[in-house]
């Protein structure tokens, strides 16, 4: 009977049962489960023959090695995380004459990893438990034995032995994997302070650490730490040049120090430099988000020309292509790309703003006002299309109008809402004349003066025209870089 014979035989004696199952009365179900038994011993039987298989083709194919090169070969990588570690290591003898006598339990541990390695972690977990009662020094096979207790849902027995590990292991790299296992525990429970510091001492444990590198960029990301996660992902990826995760924390701590003010010494890495049609979509939409964010338009429009290549029927992609657009050459220009993005996503209302937006500064407010009021019967509290609205009856004149929404704004408990009331209620002041009042308002939007970039203007304005010196601070407006 040939392999594939065999096992189908096995899966249709074991469709069988299951199909049997429910129906079945008390002793059929005895007769039943000891068939379900049998194929269990079976399916050992198979694994370990399969196991013994494996270890006499591992040795002879050494033993054609040194035959072949005359000289004897590095032990084959026993583990993804322990690629430079020895299996024996810690484990074998050495006489003086060269030979190495292996470590007797050698055969528990390749039980144990195979099982390991065909996802079978509770069989696993079973056969590292009996070798490291026979061998408890035994540190890959103890990180084994960690590793399967993890996949077996045993966090807490998991963590214990990955902390034994951290704290007494003789080498270097498996104290480092066992620091970066805590550290992801950890994250995943988001104790990014205590996760940090696990992943520095893997670092610190065994310096070349890529993956320990990645995740504490992460981790120091999701702490808002982003000079501190720019530094770590910088280092990753000299080691690891392509890898657009990598590159996405790059570009979002980068974002963060931008809107914090700290960004204008990076330097991004050379992947990110100028926007590329090979880099991966999801890079392209944070390197557009971040060059947005840094007013650098241009090299924000060609990612979504790139995107527009990638992700034709995404209408987010021609939003944002729209509204880059729009910025640097205008309506005409942008009026088309945002329709199709309408199009694409007709249920999307920020979609419908963009464009009433667009119509607001073409001149063609009456349009504009309808494109509002569409999107406020479709969501009431809509807050772009009220914002909308406040600027279009600005235009026509209708200040009594834009002012009942500006104060709706202000009655809400969101920080940045209450701002934009102000913010609307002040520049209504203004084309009143009521220049203390505005001044008034404008003072309400302390904090947020780089959401509404105008108000140190504003602010000046009114100063001088009451005759007063601008206060420190009225005359601060961020250069615009091009």
């Amino acid at each position: 009977m040939s392999m594939e014979a065999f096992f189908s035989a096995l899966t249709a004696k074991l469709q069988e049962i299951a199909q049997a199952w429910p129906n079945a009365d008390d002793k059929k179900r005895l007769l039943l489960a000891n068939e379900l038994l049998e194929l269990r011993q079976l399916s050992d039987q198979v694994v370990d023959r399969w196991l013994l298989f494996e270890e006499a083709l591992s040795q002879v194919i050494n033993t054609l090695k040194e035959e072949m090169h005359g000289v004897k070969q590095p032990q084959p990588a026993v583990h993804p995380l322990c690629q430079e570690e020895d299996p024996a290591a810690g484990s074998a003898d050495h006489p003086a004459g060269g030979q190495v006598v292996l470590h007797p339990h050698l055969h528990m541990y390749r039980k144990g990893e195979g099982f390991y390695h065909l996802r079978l972690y509770q069989d696993a977990r079973r056969c590292f438990a009996d070798l490291l009662q026979q061998s408890p020094d035994w540190e890959i096979g103890r990180l084994y034995y960690a590793y399967s207790l993890l996949f077996c849902e045993e966090r807490g027995e998991a963590m214990k032995e990955f902390r034994l590990l951290s704290r007494s292991a003789s080498s270097p790299k498996v104290a480092a994997i066992s620091y970066n296992a805590i550290g992801c525990l950890l994250a995943e429970e988001a104790q990014w302070l205590e996760a940090g510091q696990a992943f520095q001492a893997a670092l610190h444990a065994f310096p070349g650490y890529a993956e320990a590198k990645f995740n504490l960029a992460l981790c120091c990301l999701q702490d808002g730490e982003a000079k501190e996660a720019l530094e770590a992902v910088e280092s990753y990826l000299q080691q690891v040049h392509d890898d657009w995760e990598a590159e996405m924390i790059w570009l979002r701590a980068a974002m963060q120090l931008v809107a914090n003010g700290n960004g204008t010494e990076m330097v991004p890495p050379a992947r990110l430099q100028t926007p590329a049609k090979h880099l991966d979509s999801r890079t392209l939409q944070e390197m557009a988000s971040m060059y947005e964010a840094k007013g650098q338009l241009h090299r924000a429009q060609l990612c979504y020309v790139y995107l527009r290549e990638q992700l034709p029927r995404e209408g987010w992609v021609y939003q944002g292509l729209a509204w880059t657009t729009w910025l640097i050459a205008g309506t005409r220009k942008a009026l088309p790309l945002i329709k199709k993005a309408v199009s694409l996503s007709p249920d999307n209302l920020d979609f419908h703003f963009t464009y009433g937006w667009m119509l607001l500064f073409d001149g063609l407010v009456e349009q504009a006002v309808a494109v509002f009021h569409f999107i406020l019967r479709k969501q009431a509290d809509h807050r772009l299309a009220q914002s909308g609205l406040v600027a279009a009856y600005e235009r026509l004149g209708e200040t009594d109008s834009a002012k009942e929404i500006a104060e709706r704004f202000v009655a809400e408990a969101d920080p940045y809402l209450r701002s934009l009331g102000y913010y609307h209620l002040g520049r209504l002041a203004v084309i009143q004349e009521d220049w203390k009042l505005a001044d008034q308002y404008f003072q309400q939007v302390a904090g947020e003066e780089r959401l509404f970039r105008e108000v140190p203007l504003y602010r000046s304005l009114c100063a001088a025209k009451l005759g007063k010196p601008a206060g420190e601070g009225m005359l601060f407006l961020d250069p615009i870089p091009t």
